[in-house]
């Protein structure tokens, strides 16, 4: 486990819970501000899951696949029992919501349970049942591609610098000439264009392997000075994003400050890195796959409760609720579910 990034985790699904908050209507010019400047853009969040899903994996995996340790059908278990039984679970509790709506299709159910949705540019699709799980619909495609990217990186060499050019290329071209009601759905959504994400994770360990930097973190001074201008990187993009067309924003825009913050805290050397070491924040890291998967829920239910019972309650103090008892949920399903069938698939479906 690498403390930092886990904890990180956390934050970035928080952002991701944040950009749900459009609901609330208020009379607070400072929420107001907040709502349309911070929490509009926490989507930035999935971008941040995507590119540490390819570092993490090639950290976890590559070397074990290069020397035979491990068979992709292992593998693909191994994946399929850390993601695939919350998003069953999740997909099941959004049933009664689509009854509610009437929009419950025997095929949109089969679409989400076999997390095709992603690949169907339909928002009312992709956005279906539990509205999160599109992007797990992304992610068991980009872990279906792993082992082989692995090993074309490995056998062609030249693979890499072709990448590293047509990648942005075809995105900026592509954002520039699809008109923008499609953009959400192609540059946002499709798997094939967010494997660009996962697949700049993957050559950010190759980056990370080679200790290039190492010397930049000799001293905890010199690593803390590299924290603090990760962060304020980070934050000087998050402040001009206004000034650019949100394509560009579902992904490419974020990759240099995503990959900066994860070589850097990867690290771990630097006073920031320590504390989000600790175990508290790390915990926290822990259930973030939980608290992505539940707050959507969370949320459609209570302004379902809301808007029939409680029409008059404070939305302001309501998001505080629908936070607590996310959380809640997200500590409950990670120690008594997510564990526990983790760990009983594995001991069922992969031979030691």
């Amino acid at each position: 486990m690498i403390k930092p990034l886990t904890s990180l985790r956390f934050f970035f699904a928080f952002f991701v819970f944040l950009s749900h908050l459009s609901f609330v209507k208020t009379d607070n010019s400072l929420f107001n501000w907040l709502q349309r400047n911070v929490f509009f853009e926490g989507y930035l969040g999935v971008s941040f899951f995507f590119i540490l899903s390819g570092f993490v994996l090639a950290y976890s995996y590559r070397f074990k696949f290069s020397q035979g340790i491990i068979t992709k059908k292992s593998f693909y278990l191994a994946r399929f029992a850390r993601i695939y039984p919350l998003h069953f679970l999740t997909l099941i509790l959004a049933i009664p919501i689509i009854y509610f709506h009437n929009t419950f299709g025997i095929s949109s159910f089969l679409i989400n349970l076999f997390l095709f949705q992603s690949f169907i540019p339909k928002e009312d699709l992709f956005f279906s049942f539990n509205a999160p799980a599109w992007s797990i619909s992304d992610e068991m495609f980009f872990y279906l591609i792993f082992p082989f990217i692995i090993i074309l990186f490995e056998k062609i060499k030249a693979l890499k610098t072709v990448f590293y050019i047509a990648a942005p290329v075809i995105l900026i071209a592509g954002i520039i000439i699809i008109p923008e009601h499609y953009q959400k759905a192609i540059f946002y959504i499709n798997p094939v264009i967010r494997s660009f994400d996962f697949i700049f994770g993957i050559l950010l360990y190759d980056l990370f392997k080679k200790e290039k930097f190492k010397s930049c973190f000799s001293t905890m001074k010199r690593a803390t000075t590299i924290e603090i201008f990760t962060l304020i990187t980070f934050f000087i993009f998050f402040i001009f994003h206004i000034f650019l067309n949100r394509g560009f924003r579902f992904s490419i825009y974020y990759w240099l400050p995503m990959c900066l913050i994860i070589y850097t805290f990867v690290q771990n050397k630097g006073y920031i890195s320590k504390l989000l070491s600790n175990h508290v924040l790390v915990f926290l890291g822990e259930i973030s796959f939980g608290f992505y998967m539940i707050h959507y829920l969370v949320i459609t239910y209570g302004n379902m409760l809301k808007d029939n019972y409680f029409i008059n309650f404070n939305e302001i103090l309501l998001s505080l609720i629908y936070f607590i008892i996310t959380l809640i949920l997200s500590c409950l399903s990670f120690v008594y579910f997510e564990k526990p069938m983790n760990t009983f698939i594995k001991k069922k479906l992969i031979k030691t």
